[in-house]
């Protein structure tokens, strides 16, 4: 390792989900243990780390403006490491469109960020490491958390391996690997002594952990293990999917006090005859998991993720999405077109839809769902519950998820990571909520 490393001012701009989040504040523990400083002004920073997304083409678009905004700004003395999905996908194409990038880093090769800026300091220039993704960190690896103190993201798995006809997540990412239960609860445990109140589980289908370890999925064990932390007070279960469920999992969010009443479940659609093409399960499959969900837990919160303008969609199967969606009622859900992807099967399927429909389809869909949605907010006004506060005048519910979902909005300022009791009597905007300072009951 290069001694000048530690004397390196570091700003990291991280794209993507909360699973890119998790590298990204491994990648800032990392260079954080070594010394370096870090900066969220690009003009004072003597390295800038690009953490991308490449899902879809949106997302590689904002990589991309991104990357091109930094080689414009930045001076010939900042150094420029582009890692993660994009470097993946275009490999050394990025070197040649934007030649002021020093190094690349594959998706699971960023745990050689410290190796890589030495030798950019020794005078290397445009470093390529972008391997076949196997890699995966664990507990030994620090983290520079960048989620406010009340909650932290806890990657339970890598990859993905259901290989769903439209995703290049496989490709991206690797196939499905888990982390062992013991090393996950080790750094849950980390978390928690520092503050951390609520742990959000993600993986790219946390319902399939455990399966390539043992041949059974593992999340019941792992819940287990994670309610007996006394200082974590939620657990929230991110991407799970309809196919991998199983009476195990259901009976274990019942008898667990922890985790939350509150389930992520994509469905992508719900008529057979895409979800066919897509290589989903049949909407029965997630039918009667809901059902049996809602059965159990009487209130839980479900949030969904549906895709439009999928390669043969047609209006009676729009239609039919719209009716489903309009009868489950999910409190939140998500939305996103269709984009064709070089090397998925999909890319060649159609006939494709026109781009002015997929657009009328998705605002169609989202008005739905933000009316379904307020109708689910305003039942909860006068009721009190249990907020997390995440700044001095916001928190959240057991029934939102943090950043995706509503968030609940303070009059008083509060500590993060403090757990109040407080009575709704406003609802902002359909999704967030106001709460009545009156009620001044904390919960310890």
């Amino acid at each position: 390792m290069s001694p000048q490393i530690c004397k390196m001012k570091i700003n990291l701009i991280s794209l993507g989900c909360s699973k890119n989040l998790v590298d990204s504040e491994v990648i800032l523990g990392s260079l954080g243990e070594k010394g370096c400083s870090f900066t969220t002004s690009l003009e004072d920073a003597d390295i800038i780390i690009v953490n991308t997304c490449s899902f879809i083409k949106e997302a590689r678009r904002e990589s991309h403006n991104v990357i091109s905004k930094i080689v414009s700004q930045k001076s010939p003395f900042q150094k420029l490491i582009v890692c993660g999905c994009l470097p993946q996908l275009e490999r050394r194409k990025l070197f040649a469109r934007y030649p002021q990038i020093d190094a690349l880093l594959g998706s699971a090769d960023f745990y050689k960020i410290d190796e890589i800026i030495g030798k950019i300091l020794s005078g290397g220039k445009h470093l390529f490491s972008v391997n076949t993704p196997y890699f995966i960190y664990n507990s030994n690896f620090p983290r520079l958390l960048s989620t406010p103190p009340s909650y932290a993201y806890l990657k339970i798995a890598e990859g993905c391996s259901n290989r769903c006809s439209y995703c290049l997540i496989p490709y991206l990412r690797g196939d499905y690997r888990s982390r062992p239960i013991d090393d996950v609860v080790k750094e849950a445990r980390a978390l928690a002594d520092l503050g951390v109140k609520e742990l959000v589980l993600i993986a790219q289908d946390i319902t399939f952990y455990g399966k390539d370890l043992e041949g059974k999925c593992l999340l019941p064990s792992l819940l287990e293990k994670l309610e007996e932390i006394d200082k974590i007070k939620w657990i929230r279960l991110l991407y799970t999917h309809p196919a991998h469920f199983n009476s195990t999992l259901i009976q274990a969010m019942v008898n667990l006090d922890k985790v939350c009443r509150y389930l992520d479940i994509p469905l992508q659609h719900s008529h057979n005859e895409i979800l066919t093409r897509m290589r989903r399960p049949k909407f029965e499959v997630a039918e009667r998991v809901i059902e049996k969900l809602r059965e159990k837990i009487p209130n839980i919160a479900l949030r969904t993720t549906l895709m439009v303008g999928f390669p043969g969609e047609e209006e009676r199967h729009f239609n039919k999405l719209l009716k489903d969606v309009e009868r489950i009622k999910f409190d939140w859900l998500g939305a996103f077109i269709y984009s064709p992807e070089k090397g998925t099967p999909a890319y060649s399927f159609s006939p494709k839809i026109p781009l002015k429909v997929k657009k009328r389809r998705y605002k169609e869909l989202l008005e739905l769902q933000q009316s379904v949605t307020l109708e689910k907010n305003k039942r909860r006004l006068g009721k009190v519950f249990p907020i997390l506060v995440d700044a001095d005048k916001e928190g959240h519910t057991e029934f939102q998820a943090p950043e995706i979902d509503g968030k609940v909005l303070l009059a008083e300022r509060h500590r993060p990571g403090e757990f109040l009791r407080k009575r709704i009597f406003q609802v902002k905007d359909c999704y967030d909520l106001i709460v009545d300072e009156k009620v001044r009951e904390a919960i310890h």
